[in-house]
């Protein structure tokens, strides 16, 4: 995936400058008049929201929002950030998968977010595009460009948490928060495929034959 500038977005890539099947961003609240218009330009017709209710802010952008907790509970704030992909994997698998399908039933291109678009977005894009026929290599190369444009951001935010916890905390707490490791992913694709696969996986958590072609055909459009 490529970086994209859209007025309003952090950490924002797309399948494809111009034509992409799938972006994924940080939160959008910050989002313009002119980002609207861009993304309504790249094709944008749905925007899937993974966040808790809590978390949820004010969008004013007019287009419409698929929105599935992936956690099912308020997010993490310490904890590794392998353990907590593993947990989501073998946990929230239907969550995940219907993140997925709302992704292959968009017609025209989907917009995936969380808050930082690294962790949950993380997962979600990676299962949507190995399913699609991406490989792990190129999902992992996708993952670590997030730190760059998330740190600035989330850094405050992460810096309050990690002076609140015991020392032996803050280190794993600011990772958990800001950084996007190349063996986090990783790992994450390692769990996926010890439970079959990404195809297997999300078929057994919901994502229909008629999605995964979907997906299938996205990708194949936009090569």
């Amino acid at each position: 995936m490529r970086t994209i500038g859209i007025d309003g977005l952090f950490n924002a890539r797309a399948t494809s400058a111009s034509a992409p099947w799938l972006i994924r961003t940080g939160a959008p609240e910050a989002l313009s008049a002119e980002g609207v218009s861009a993304l309504r330009a790249l094709g944008v017709s749905v925007i899937i929201d993974l966040r808790e209710p809590s978390e949820i802010g004010v969008a004013e952008h007019g287009i419409p929002v698929r929105s599935v907790g992936i956690y099912g509970v308020e997010p993490p704030q310490t904890g590794r950030l392998e353990d907590v992909y593993e947990t989501l994997l073998r946990e929230r698998g239907a969550a995940l998968a219907t993140a997925v399908g709302f992704i292959a039933d968009a017609d025209g291109a989907a917009l995936v977010h969380c808050t930082a678009g690294k962790d949950r977005t993380g997962l979600v894009v990676a299962l949507a595009r190995v399913a699609a026929g991406d490989s792990a290599e190129q999902v992992v190369a996708d993952y670590v460009l997030s730190e760059p444009d998330v740190r600035p951001v989330r850094e405050p935010h992460a810096l309050a948490l990690a002076r609140a916890l015991p020392a032996d905390q803050r280190d794993e707490t600011l990772r958990l928060h800001l950084a996007s490791p190349r063996e986090a992913i990783e790992h994450a694709l390692a769990v996926i495929d010890e439970l079959g696969g990404a195809v297997a996986y999300l078929a057994e958590n919901g994502l229909t034959d008629v999605q995964y072609h979907a997906l299938r055909r996205k990708r194949e459009a936009a090569a």
